[in-house]
Order: structure tokens, then sequence, then C-alpha cells
């Protein structure tokens, strides 16, 4: 068959019913529920860590505290809105934002935000201009009027449309506006007591803001203890995995059942992302028979074996998951291998609890497939999942380089664990991979586990 056509086309009776966004909808009302980190693992981590709060600007943090992704900073590569926490509980969390922003994006997904809301607009002409270091913060400029879309009169104003302006002018009201992003942080770091004490921030900027403002508090990276913090899930980021996940999963073997002799890596891959984002999914990469480079190409023979490695984002947050696909019947050195890292993932599984170290499930899983007479390399490697594809502190605390360490599981973390075969020269190449949720019982999966490899 030729490479062109080596796909199922769309229409087929053979491909998977078109899928339903129900699911991706009932993650997006979870989003609006508020801050959707576990805000009792956030205090816990800032007394652990010395830290009297947090200051966060990076676009994935951001969405962390509030469930707004901040599309404006992505796009400008560059800090535009902050998140504020303090580790006083009586303080509530604040947010600083660009007020037009606020109106044009953040108030149409009617958060439930149970914290204050600082605006910005900017300076009142030309005040101050060429002031550098401390000079900017003497005396706060007037700010410049807040701006919105005036009402040309000509049809009625559309229900988001006045929404917009009653929530921005009812939070004005509370809180005029500052005119500057820094203005607007000090005041909330100042009204929230993180002018002074020690301040856990993710970007260099904020400190650059606290430091010519003469703030007595110190800003130290707080890196280490935001991932410690994202390594446990909240209710919410548990119940938006689960629907990310089993999306993912989804699209991967969507896209995979739709292989035929000749399909080329290109084409399997191109029908990954568009069934990712058929089902809501923003689609990240998807390797192919070990191959993760953009660039390469080839042909999936008849007789092929081949490992996938599948990742795409629901509501910000990944999924993981990992097969083995067979074109036509499989070689008997091929099956051999999947039916050892079957017997790993299934003797690891059995024994996942909190309290178990990584080290620990590495080594039942590869002593199950040794006692099963198996003798394969195979990695069982376990990795915290969430807002990163391996959401979890290193050894060394702050601002040591990263490396990984030997955690210890605990209840509402999510994990995968890559069963990869390292072997070349077995005709093919094999992997196996799940998310698992950690419960105070043991582990459950938060995608359908299925068949360990798929026949196309």
């Amino acid at each position: 068959m030729a490479a062109g056509t080596a796909l199922l086309p769309a229409n087929s009776q053979a491909t998977v019913a078109k899928p339903s966004l129900e699911a991706f909808s009932e993650g997006a009302a979870l989003l609006r529920g508020g801050p959707l980190m576990n805000l009792e693992r956030a205090y816990q981590v800032m007394a652990e860590e010395a830290l009297d709060g947090l200051i966060v600007t990076l676009p994935i943090n951001f969405f962390h505290f509030t469930g707004y992704y901040d599309h404006v900073a992505v796009r400008h590569d560059a800090p535009n809105s902050f998140a504020l926490l303090a580790r006083d509980e009586r303080q509530a969390p604040s947010i600083v934002m660009n007020q037009f922003l606020y109106y044009y994006s953040f108030v149409d997904s009617d958060f439930d935000w149970p914290g204050e809301v600082y605006l910005f607009t900017g300076w009142d002409g030309n005040i101050g201009e060429g002031k550098t270091g401390a000079e900017l913060f003497k005396e706060e400029p007037k700010a410049r009027a807040p701006f919105y879309f005036d009402d040309k009169g000509e049809a009625p104003q559309r229900d988001f449309e006045t929404d917009r302006l009653d929530v921005l002018n009812k939070t004005l009201r509370r809180r005029p506006a500052s005119a500057g992003a820094e203005w607007g942080l000090i005041k909330a770091a100042r009204n929230m007591g993180l002018d002074r004490g020690r301040i856990g921030v993710d970007d260099p900027v904020i400190s650059g803001i606290f430091e010519p403002a003469g703030l007595a508090a110190t800003t130290v990276d707080a890196d280490h203890a935001i991932r410690k913090i994202r390594m446990i899930k909240s209710p919410r980021e548990i119940q938006l995995m689960r629907i990310g996940a089993q999306l993912n999963a989804d699209a991967a073997l969507a896209a995979v059942k739709q292989v035929r002799e000749g399909a080329t890596h290109r084409e399997v891959r191109a029908t990954f992302f568009s069934e990712c984002a058929r089902r809501g999914n923003l689609p990240l990469f998807l390797q192919i028979d070990t191959v993760t480079s953009e660039v390469y190409d080839a042909e999936l023979k008849e007789g092929a074996a081949f490992a996938i490695d599948a990742v795409s984002l629901g509501f910000h947050y990944y999924g993981d998951y990992g097969r083995t696909i067979f074109v036509g019947e499989p070689s008997r050195s091929m099956q051999r291998a999947t039916d050892a890292i079957a017997i790993g993932w299934d003797a690891v599984r059995d024994r996942l609890r909190p309290g178990l170290r990584y080290s620990e499930i590495r080594a039942i899983g590869r002593e199950a497939i040794k006692k099963a007479g198996y003798d394969y390399d195979v990695a069982v490697t376990p990795h915290s999942v969430g807002l990163a594809h391996t959401d979890e502190p290193g050894r060394g605390g702050a601002n040591a380089y990263w490396a990984k360490d030997d955690l210890v599981l605990q209840e509402n973390m999510i994990i995968s664990v890559d069963l990869p075969v390292r072997h070349a020269g077995i005709g093919g190449s094999a992997h196996l991979e799940d998310l698992t949720l950690i419960t105070k019982d043991g582990g459950t999966q938060i995608n359908d586990i299925g068949d360990r490899i798929v026949i196309v």
C-alpha cells in the first residue's frame, strides 16, 4: 500500500466513532472552582521550606494557583500576572493582573476566585519617564483610566459583554487600579504581609521589583517548594487528570488503530495530534519505535513491532501512555518482550501504596521479570506526573541542579512507571505505561489499562 494511503480514511467504518467533547466540558467546569492546588499541602511545604509566602508569575504556576492560563504571558514569553499566597492561612490569596486582560479574558471564565484582585493600567502621561531603580518607587504616579470597549449602541450588547463590564466595575470599586504591575504587586504584598520575611518566587523579575522598592522581604528561588506542592494533588486536580489521561489514551489508540502497512512515522504522529485535538487535548509528542525526532521518518511495514509513548495535555495536565503495536502477527521474540514487561507491571501494580520508595518499585518490577525467566533490561522507572511530565522535586533542595530523587510514594500522588525494553536486536521495540493514583490503600489506574499490545 502506498504511504499516502496507509492510514485508514477518516470516514472508514473501522475508525473509532467521533469522540464527544462531553468529558472536556466536565473538566472546563472543574477549572472554575478557584485555586487548583492542594492548599493544605502548600501551607505544609511553606512551613517545611521556611517560607512566609509564595509569589509566582510563570504561566503554569499562575494556572496552578488560579485555574487561569495566561496566554498573553505565553505569547510574550515574559511575566504578565502574579499570584500571591501567604503562609498565614488567615490571609486570602491574591492576584495582580493587567486591567484589560482581566476584563477581556479572565472574567469570561467566571472563576470562583476566593481572594483579592489587584488590577493595573499604566501611568497617566509620561510622569517619571527616564527614572530607574528606587527613583520609580518614591511616589506612585496617577494611573491611566481603565480601558474597555465602548458601547456603540447600534445593537443590544451580548450577555458576556455586559458581564465583563459589570465585573470589572465591581472590582475597581473595591480597589482602584494601580499605575503599573510593579505598584500592584507592591500593594498586594504589603496588604498580605509579604513585604517582609522569606518569600519564595519563581522568576527574578519579582526580586527586581521588591529590591528597588525597598521592601524588607528576602526573595528566594521557590522551584523546589513548588514542585513539592504540585506532587500531591488536590481532589479537583485528580478529577482533571482522570479526564485528560483517558482522553490521551483514547487518542493514542484511535491513531494507531488506523495504521496499515506503509504508514509513516509522520503520518501516525499527525493522526495522533488530530485525535487529541478532536477530544480537546493539546498534543505534545508521540514517540514511535523509540524515535522522538520530529524530522526522522520511516515506513511501518508488515510484521513491524513498535512502541509508542503518547503525551498530550488535558487542561494543562499531562497524559502519558505507552503500548506496543504490531502490524500483523507478532514475532516470537517480540511476544516474549511484551510478556515480560506485562509481568513486571502487574507485580508493581500489586505493591503500589504510600510508603513505597521509587527504588523499591524498580526492584519489584525487575525481580518479577527475572523470576519469570525473562532476561530483559527493562527500565521500570517511576515518575510523578502533573503539570509537568516529571512533576517532582529533585535532590539537593532549592537552587540545586535537578537530579532524580528516591522519593517515597504519598497519598494523592499520580505516577507513571515507564517499562520500555532497553534492547536492540529483538525485532522491534516494546513499552508499557499507564497513570496511577496513589490512594491510602494502594494504587488505582486513571486511564483504562486495556490490552498491553495492539494488533492492527
